[in-house]
């Protein structure tokens, strides 16, 4: 059973400032603690309630924990059942050798974040270079959206423009050239903004060709994990 000041510490890595401080972060839910007890990251505890023991029957040891103790923990307000404290792995520089950079201006959102990073898992991407005010990657609702991808992408946070350098980049605007098509140019850099600001003017000043998503009825925009699969899928093939 975790101890009172087990709890009051697990409970604090909900917050991005607290995970920075400790360099830890909670990984929630039976698929995504399995794939991290597979892939050598650095466990410190891991923790289930019975009733998750009972249905799933884990492979994994791991320590008793309530379900009232789960959910004083869980980043969730329906907590998965079971938890694990893993530590950060040493952050790296981006890679300015690949031909191709996805980056993010400014996605605060934790869903959007972590389906993008699933999408780079998916076309073979292994960095993200993130603006430094994208939502943290080690939120409990991005690491799930993910679906384990964290482990195989990483995400740098840093400015945009020193890896803009040289590259042809590309601006995910509602007006552009059509991506649909387009023979991608390389090495290059492709930018994608929040639905709700899209991308914002110093992102912008490093646009060297805007492009588009073209649509047919009338909704006003796409979120930021749609269209980046979109055009992806595009601009990779």
């Amino acid at each position: 059973m975790p101890s009172i000041a087990q709890i009051k510490h697990l409970a604090s890595l909900r917050m991005s400032k607290y995970r920075q401080k400790y360099g830890q972060f909670v990984v929630e839910g039976r698929k995504q603690v399995e794939e991290v007890f597979h892939s050598g990251w650095e466990i410190e505890g891991i923790w289930g309630t019975p009733a998750f023991a009972e249905r799933f029957s884990p492979a994994y040891d791991f320590e008793w924990m309530t379900e009232d103790e789960n959910k004083k923990c869980s980043g969730f307000d329906t907590p998965p059942g079971v938890m694990a404290l893993v530590r950060m792995p040493e952050m790296k520089e981006l890679d300015l050798l690949e031909p191709f950079v996805l980056a993010l201006d400014g996605i605060s959102d934790p869903g959007n974040m972590g389906t993008i990073i699933r999408l780079a898992d998916w076309y073979g991407l292994k960095q993200i270079l993130a603006s430094e005010d994208c939502v943290d990657v080690y939120n409990a609702k991005c690491l799930s959206a993910t679906m384990g991808s964290f482990l195989r992408v990483e995400v740098v946070y840093s400015k945009l423009h020193p890896a803009a350098a040289g590259r042809r980049v590309y601006g995910a605007f509602l007006d552009g050239t059509s991506v649909h098509g387009m023979k991608m140019e390389s090495p290059s850099m492709l930018i994608v903004g929040s639905e709700s600001h899209g991308i914002r003017p110093e992102a912008e000043s490093l646009v060297t060709e805007k492009i588009t998503i073209p649509g047919k009825g009338h909704a006003e925009s796409l979120n930021a994990g749609i269209a980046t699969a979109i055009l992806l899928d595009n601009l990779l093939r």
